[in-house]
């Protein structure tokens, strides 16, 4: 018999709150196991380029670039948007087919704040990293 996995949800296994990292962020509810499939993220696909240009004015970004073509603009998606940067990261992101699938790294603890790697910004000059985990690199 195959395992069958429950996706975590805003309703039943995350919560948007108030972020010691940066503005909201996104937290467990429930202790939630590595490599569970937490949710997708959602957003409207959008043409990269025009996307760049975009968000060259804007101090927070809401953007995951899928191909050389195409990114996804979550400005307007789920609570999965709200997911802060962490220089340790204790989930990460799966990419297919132009959806954004995240994943717990690591056991996650019912209260923490789940945090991705952003990688590189877009930003001029990089942002300053505020992440505070052991050896932060303290720009992005």
């Amino acid at each position: 018999m195959r395992p069958t996995f429950q996706t975590a949800t805003s309703d039943d296994g995350v919560a948007v709150k108030a972020s010691r990292i940066n503005g909201r962020g996104v937290f467990a509810r429930i202790a939630l196991p590595r490599r569970r499939k937490l949710g997708e993220i959602s957003g409207t696909l959008v043409q990269l380029p025009k996307a760049r240009q975009a968000i060259e004015r804007d101090s927070k970004i809401y953007l995951i670039e899928l191909s050389h073509r195409h990114a996804l603009d979550c400005s307007r998606g789920n609570s999965f948007r709200h997911l802060n940067h962490s220089c340790r990261p204790n989930c990460y992101l799966r990419i297919f087919n132009d959806r954004v699938e995240v994943y717990a790294l690591k056991r996650i603890p019912a209260g923490a704040e789940l945090t991705v790697n952003y990688g590189v910004t877009p930003h001029v000059g990089g942002m300053t990293c505020s992440c505070g985990a052991p050896r932060c690199l303290g720009r992005l």
